[in-house]
């Protein structure tokens, strides 16, 4: 039987869920200009974050996925400590270069690397993780957990709404949305991340609050008569995430919803209060 680490990027915002500590989490780094760097959640938390870009809505930070050393680094340990395999579970192949650097070095390290690619973010991608985990502590083989990896993978869906569209275009995660950049800039549009991993939006709205209601309406519409588990995910937006809470278990008293936060580093291309609504579909 392998021994199987489970790694992950700091996409996922597994620092702020409960999580085995022995899962590795590849740390992506937050830019502010030429001259600050700061890795995700170690060196900024989301609430040190989000304050900050609020105070300063025109200092748009970038971020870069780990560094090919660092990984290099880990997976080393992870050969000295006796793993036989070691899975990383990465952000969205359409929004980071990470899924295909991780394949680039699987080919220079002793220990056998697989890239699994969620084609999502936040905590659909946390869910993943955690499960994957699960199963390694069980035993079960790689091949086993990467075909339940991708049942998960086929079941997500995120439809999210942003305060500005400012994040998302200057840092090239949006696709499909028509109009002259001012004019984008004023929506508030309903966005999904699709089964291709890649942003959308799909209706063009005017308020915050339209959008959150059409967030709100597209999960019930998607998720009636289903057995879920919902995810609330947000960018230092409690007063949002608590609203979509009571709106949806008013309609499924039942169901459970996690929130959680959106980490820096994904916070980079929402902005300070967007807001997502994700599900997963359950046996």
């Amino acid at each position: 039987m392998s021994k199987i680490a489970i790694l992950t990027c700091s996409n996922a915002g597994l620092d702020y869920l409960d999580y085995p500590k022995d899962i590795i989490i590849l740390r992506s780094a937050i830019h502010f200009g030429t001259d600050e760097t700061y890795d995700d959640f170690v060196d900024m938390d989301a609430k040190t974050f989000y304050e900050r870009i609020a105070k300063n809505p025109n200092d748009i930070p970038k971020t870069s996925y780990v560094s090919i050393g660092k990984m290099m680094e880990y997976f080393e340990q992870l050969e000295s400590e006796g793993y036989d395999e070691a899975l990383v579970i990465t952000i969205s192949s359409q929004l980071s270069g990470l899924f295909e650097a991780v394949k680039r070095i699987a080919s220079e390290v002793k220990i056998k690397v697989t890239a699994f690619d969620s084609l999502t973010l936040a905590y659909g991608e946390a869910y993943m993780v955690l499960e994957a985990h699960k199963l390694a502590t069980k035993g079960k083989s790689m091949n086993e957990i990467v075909k339940h990896l991708e049942k998960i993978r086929d079941n997500d869906r995120i439809y999210f709404a942003v305060d500005t569209l400012l994040y998302l275009v200057k840092n090239g995660r949006l696709s499909k949305l028509q109009g002259t950049l001012g004019t984008m800039l004023q929506l508030k549009p309903l966005l999904v991340l699709g089964d291709d991993g890649k942003v959308t939006s799909l209706e063009k709205i005017r308020t915050t609050h339209k959008a959150q209601v059409r967030v709100l309406e597209k999960y019930i519409e998607d998720t009636k008569d289903l057995n879920v588990l919902t995810y609330i995910a947000h960018a230092h937006n409690e007063e949002a995430a608590k609203w979509f809470k009571d709106e949806i278990q008013k309609v499924y008293p039942k169901r459970e919803v996690v929130v959680a936060y959106l980490t820096p580093v994904v916070g980079a291309h929402t902005g300070p209060k967007g807001i997502g609504v994700g599900y997963i579909k359950l046996d």
